[in-house]
């Protein structure tokens, strides 16, 4: 008797468990819109330009350019620096000021999200070569293989906020390019900090805007971890 009722018991445990695993679980996360990784968590790159990205602190005033940054937090993508911080950028041989100058190309594509605002801002410098001309370096926001707003900056490694109006796009799933494909003068974007922002202007946390599907797993990666759980 005793042998049977673990046996039943065994048999209800397998069968919860089947149950469990097969649940789409849906775990809402924070994305890396900021850089403050330290890293391209949330990105995927190709070619070369974004080797050594993002870039810690202001390395345009580090090297005396005259153009200040003005990033948020610590960490931006500026494609003509080559500075990654004092820990990592020392392990690697860099000091502040140090440049990569215009000549590497490449792309960074976000991972895909829901557009739930009405519009969507970011800070935005560096080169003016915009989208549809034969070297563009800008950002684009990408939705079904169709650009559908881009961006560039005002030829000053200086960045400044920029706004898209997005509203027509909303329920629609989207994802951001930044682009470099331009190694003659001003021939890198830099972008920073972008966000979607609902009909009153604020800003909507993107633990709102992102949900990541998992098969019985968190769908935290430990950078993202580090970032908002500290």
């Amino acid at each position: 008797m005793k042998y049977v009722n673990y046996l039943s018991l065994l048999i209800i445990c397998i069968f919860v468990i089947m149950f469990v695993m097969s649940i789409d679980l849906v775990f809402a996360r924070a994305f890396n819109n900021d850089f403050e990784t330290g890293d391209l968590t949330d990105w995927e790159k190709t070619g070369s330009a974004f080797d050594f990205q993002p870039t810690w602190g202001d390395n345009p005033t580090a090297r005396n350019r005259g153009q200040p940054s003005k990033h948020q937090g610590d960490w931006w993508l500026g494609l003509f620096e080559k500075y990654q911080g004092p820990d990592k950028g020392k392990q690697l041989g860099q000091k502040a000021g140090d440049v990569q100058h215009d000549a590497p190309q490449g792309t960074l594509t976000s991972i895909e999200f829901k557009i739930i605002g009405v519009s969507m801002n970011f800070l935005i410098g560096g080169g003016n070569h915009a989208w549809g001309t034969a070297a563009p370096c800008c950002v684009n926001l990408v939705i079904n293989g169709k650009v559908e707003r881009t961006s560039t900056g005002n030829a000053t490694e200086t960045m400044s906020r920029k706004e898209w109006d997005v509203a027509e796009l909303k329920g629609k799933t989207a994802k951001l390019v930044v682009v470099d494909q331009n190694s003659g003068g001003w021939g890198h974007p830099n972008f920073d900090d972008v966000h979607q922002a609902n009909a009153a202007g604020d800003n909507i946390p993107w633990d709102r805007v992102l949900a990541v599907q998992a098969k019985g797993k968190l769908a935290v990666s430990w950078a993202q971890m580090k970032k908002y759980y500290r």
